[in-house]
């Protein structure tokens, strides 16, 4: 079976300054004991219909960062997914707190899943 690029049915990307939020950061999955509570953290009637994925970047001594999804790949049961992290703008002005990026997706059929960053 080849390779098939496909979309995220839902996807909202952002940057915090919510230390518990990030706190723990990487990739959860429905299955993840933490996944809904880091789901609930900006709004409470979110749920697994929404989104049943969610990337929490490492932190940086800034704001001003973006994350973007490139790609989204299926191949076989697994999907591989391709984020881009965007540094701010050189001599942008931004804020000087401690700040993470995320994306909350979801993502049909959701199995096996591999992040990539580049």
């Amino acid at each position: 079976m080849q390779a098939e690029e496909i979309k995220s049915e839902n996807l909202k990307c952002s940057s915090t300054t919510a230390t518990p939020f990030f706190k723990k950061n990487g990739l959860f999955i429905v299955e993840n004991s933490d996944f809904f509570k880091k789901l609930k953290f900006f709004n409470k009637s979110l749920s697994k219909e929404d989104f049943n994925l969610i990337y929490i970047s490492k932190s940086q001594n800034s704001g001003g960062y973006t994350l973007e999804v490139e790609k989204i790949v299926k191949k076989k049961s697994k999907h591989l997914i391709y984020f881009k992290e965007n540094k701010p703008p050189q001599g942008s002005a931004n804020i000087m707190a401690i700040t993470a990026t995320y994306c909350f997706l979801k993502i049909n059929n959701l199995d096996q899943v591999e992040v990539f960053i580049n």
